[in-house]
């Protein structure tokens, strides 16, 4: 239903500014479509390259896609895209300029879709819960494709990142118990220094929420702790 109400949305405020106004506001109609419909072609190809401009050395875009215009009668249209890494938005303002967000897969759990009235026309609504609690995320207008692709990457990102959550967690409790061995390679070995190689787990999972440092680089981080503590 999203799309319909845009769209009775968008005759009424021209109907009643026409009324108001006596017709004499409709002269503003050649303005507000300069500015919203014309060049919407090469403003899209401008997101696309902000867009590429954007991506971190290794990161590769797995689906991208333009919000309905339907969606957007007054505004830009959004592009939205997933990547290796996270989901991008990225918003062209109608003076010019991009407003861009971006959200960590690891940040991000509970996909939904919803399919509007006449998908082909209409698309899809994608909502997305924060872990961090800074709100949910709903974007509407989305063609059908684009957001089932959305939807199915960013569930298997939440079952891994969850699992990865969960095998952290169990390492971080088993560092905590003051267990006398680590299992590394199905070796038993020594800690020598509890306090320390706790204090130090500590500090590189800091580095790892605050986004210092990637997953890769914390797993390594991690690994060598433990060595230098055996």
């Amino acid at each position: 239903m999203g799309g319909v109400i845009k769209l009775v949305q968008f005759i009424v405020f021209w109907s009643v500014l026409a009324i108001v106004t006596r017709g004499y506001g409709l002269i503003l109609f050649p303005l507000y479509y300069v500015l919203v419909f014309m060049r919407g072609e090469a403003r899209a190809q401008k997101a696309h390259v902000k867009l590429q401009s954007t991506l971190m050395k290794d990161e590769v875009v797995i689906a991208s896609g333009l919000q309905q215009r339907l969606f957007a009668l007054f505004s830009r249209r959004m592009l939205v895209a997933i990547t290796s890494s996270r989901l991008i938005e990225i918003r062209r303002s109608l003076l010019g300029g991009f407003d861009m967000k971006d959200y960590q897969w690891k940040d991000l759990r509970d996909a939904n879709i919803s399919e509007n009235i006449i998908p082909n026309i209409f698309g899809a609504k994608l909502d997305l819960n924060v872990r961090s609690g800074t709100g949910d995320i709903a974007i509407d207008g989305l063609p059908s494709p684009v957001a089932s692709t959305i939807y199915s990457h960013a569930q298997a990102q939440e079952q891994e990142w969850e699992e990865k959550n969960r095998i952290r967690d169990l390492e971080e409790k088993r560092a905590m118990s003051g267990a006398s061995v680590v299992n590394v390679g199905g070796q038993g070995v020594p800690k020598s220094d509890e306090g320390d190689l706790f204090a130090s787990l500590e500090k590189a999972k800091k580095l790892f929420d605050t986004g210092v440092i990637s997953d890769a680089e914390y797993q390594e981080l991690k690994a060598k702790i433990i060595s230098r503590a055996g």
